[in-house]
């Protein structure tokens, strides 16, 4: 059963979590003196489109076609994620962030867009057929 409601509330509870991610990696960055090297450029930029995909939904209604913005940021970022990953994998290779909770900040990056492209394919479930456009 579609609840409009609902979607709009988990699309602004999206929206706030990857600001608040968005606002750890600047933390880190500024405040930690950590730089971001091009990869985890990219992750930022795919996480900046997957919150405009949401930001879609929020301010011109929920559309599949804002999901897919938001699905093709995931991906972006989930491929730029495992790049890091893979170049990191070897044994007794240290990484290049910060460990928390025994993973890289990468890693994380990595479940994240796996949990957002999850979330979508829930969100997408939500929207009623004759709710979508045509």
């Amino acid at each position: 059963m579609y609840s409009g409601r609902l979607a709009y509330q988990l699309n602004v509870l999206a929206l706030a979590i990857i600001a608040a991610v968005l606002a750890g990696a600047f933390v880190e960055q500024l405040v930690m003196g950590e730089l971001p090297c091009p990869l985890c450029l990219l992750q930022r930029a795919g996480l900046i489109v997957v919150g405009l995909g949401f930001l879609l939904n929020l301010r011109f209604g929920i559309q599949p076609l804002h999901y897919g913005v938001a699905l093709l940021g995931s991906l972006v970022g989930a491929a730029a994620s495992v790049r890091q990953i893979l170049l990191h994998i070897a044994p007794g290779d240290p990484g290049c962030s910060k460990a928390v909770f025994g993973f890289h900040l990468y890693t994380w990056s990595f479940v994240s867009f796996v949990a957002v492209m999850v979330g979508i394919g829930v969100l997408l479930c939500l929207v009623r057929a004759q709710d979508a456009p045509r």
